[in-house]
């Protein structure tokens, strides 16, 4: 029985033990545990605090960045250049920077400084900067400094060239100078030797002279007496000129007086409709030997109404319109066939209606003066051109055309009458407009005097409208 006892005291003695080496543990563990604690929290804050200040300088994310990868690259490529810390190698990489720009600057002088010179470069003229940087502007007048050398290399060069030349130049000028002093030496000896010999020849030839200045003498008063005469005889002549002059106005005016009236020599018919046939067709009674060709134009008039006046030459009020104008197509012995180019309303061609073309006669070849510049066309322009078209008409049918209007003058024929433009003063003062003005009057005063003369001559005048009606071509002028 005792060792039992023994045995149950043992036990509880270990776990008297046991519980109080627990609770030393216990006790110990939680005092560590509060000691971890305290400095575990210290530790957080520490962190904290570092961790904000780490972010006041740069970010977790740029730590892996480009940034920092170069500055560890630049102080890993030179590590005598850059000590310490990234933080001091990008400093110092400020610093090298800020001096390039302004040696004794800091950064924000030199920053200062930068933005002065870019400006001032960009004020330059001819500098054009690219950009907003210092490199740029110091580029661009590297730019402008290379083209200013070439520039001056190159007029330095043309000055080279032309000191070459200029001295080429005078030495061929001294030159021809030496030489030419050379042929003056020459001349003047020989001029001394002839002055010597002429010296001798004067002296033997002064009586030669002297006849020869007597005959010139005698021949001059001849020549002058001869002069005198033929004077007298050219106003002589003048006079006679003038007074034939005279006679030939009167002679003129005469014959003007006497000439046909205007409508009688106008209203004269030239053919007569034979026959009308079909689609347009008719024949007259001119054929081969008459002077006619293909081509050539008519205008008909009604057999009893006869043919109308010429009318007034200065305007277009009642143009001789007739009942057709035709042109010929083939010319047969006897007759010519014709075709009807235009016909007025209402109107029909018959036979014995009369035909004109006052160019054309088969026997007398009229004298026509064209003048003035026409409008065929009818456009309201005027076109010299045109004045060269009535004139190729005139010969083509027969007539002959003049450029003087005299007594024997058939017909004048005058384009558009001249007209003086109208201008405000502030135009008339410029000496254009004046120059302008002053042509147009020349030619309206050249124009009344031609229309008087014709008037005086008993000329029948016709103007471009009257003149194509009456040929039968008004139609087709205007094509």
């Amino acid at each position: 029985m005792p060792p039992p006892i023994q045995t149950q005291s043992g036990s509880r003695a270990a776990l008297v033990t046991w519980t109080v080496v627990s609770s030393i543990l216990f006790v110990v563990a939680t005092v560590l545990a509060i000691f971890s604690s305290v400095a575990a929290n210290k530790a957080q804050l520490e962190l904290q605090t570092k961790t904000s200040a780490f972010d006041k300088v740069i970010s977790e994310p740029d730590l892996n960045g480009e940034v920092v990868n170069g500055l560890a690259a630049a102080k890993q490529a030179n590590p005598t250049v850059y000590t310490g810390n990234l933080l001091n190698v990008a400093l110092a990489q400020r610093d090298n920077l800020a001096r390039k720009i302004a040696p004794s600057a800091s950064e924000s002088a030199a920053t200062t400084e930068a933005d002065a010179a870019l400006a001032k470069v960009k004020k330059l003229e001819g500098v054009k900067v690219a950009g907003d940087s210092l490199v740029s502007a110091v580029n661009a007048l590297a730019d402008e400094v290379t083209s200013r050398g070439n520039q001056i290399k190159q007029i330095t060069d043309a000055q080279a060239d032309l000191t070459k030349k200029l001295a080429a130049v005078n030495a061929a000028f001294a030159a021809q100078m030496a030489a030419k002093d050379a042929d003056i030496a020459k001349a003047t000896a020989a001029a001394q030797a002839a002055d010597t010999g002429a010296s001798t020849y004067r002296s033997t030839k002064d009586d030669d002279i002297k006849s020869m200045q007597a005959q010139m003498d005698a021949q001059n008063a001849a020549a002058q007496e001869t002069v005198n005469t033929l004077t007298a005889q050219g106003q002589e002549a003048a006079t006679k000129a003038k007074k034939l002059e005279d006679q030939i106005k009167a002679l003129n005016n005469k014959l003007g007086a006497i000439r046909q009236p205007v409508d009688q020599i106008v209203r004269q018919a030239d053919a007569h409709v034979m026959r009308v046939g079909g689609e347009g067709i008719l024949y007259i009674d001119l054929g081969t030997g008459d002077g006619v060709s293909a081509g050539m134009s008519f205008e008909i008039y009604d057999r009893i109404q006869g043919i109308p006046k010429s009318g007034e030459p200065t305007n277009d009020e009642s143009l001789p319109k007739g009942k057709a104008s035709i042109e010929i197509l083939r010319v047969s012995p006897g007759s010519s066939e014709c075709r009807i180019v235009r016909q007025t309303p209402g109107e029909t061609v018959v036979e014995g209606d009369a035909c004109v073309n006052l160019v054309f006669d088969r026997n007398v070849k009229y004298n026509l003066m064209v003048y003035g510049n026409f409008d065929l066309d009818r456009n309201g322009q005027t076109n010299p051109a045109d004045t060269d078209v009535i004139k190729r008409l005139v010969t083509r049918w027969g007539g002959k055309v003049v450029d003087k209007l005299t007594a024997d003058t058939d017909f004048l024929v005058i384009g558009k009458l001249p007209e003086i433009p109208t201008y405000t003063q502030e135009e008339l003062d410029r000496p254009e407009i004046q120059f302008e003005v002053e042509k147009k009057k020349k030619e309206v005063a050249d124009f009344d005097e031609l229309l008087g003369q014709a008037i005086q001559l008993n000329v029948p005048i016709l103007n471009q409208n009257r003149f194509l009606y009456f040929t039968g071509y008004y139609e087709q002028s205007a094509r």
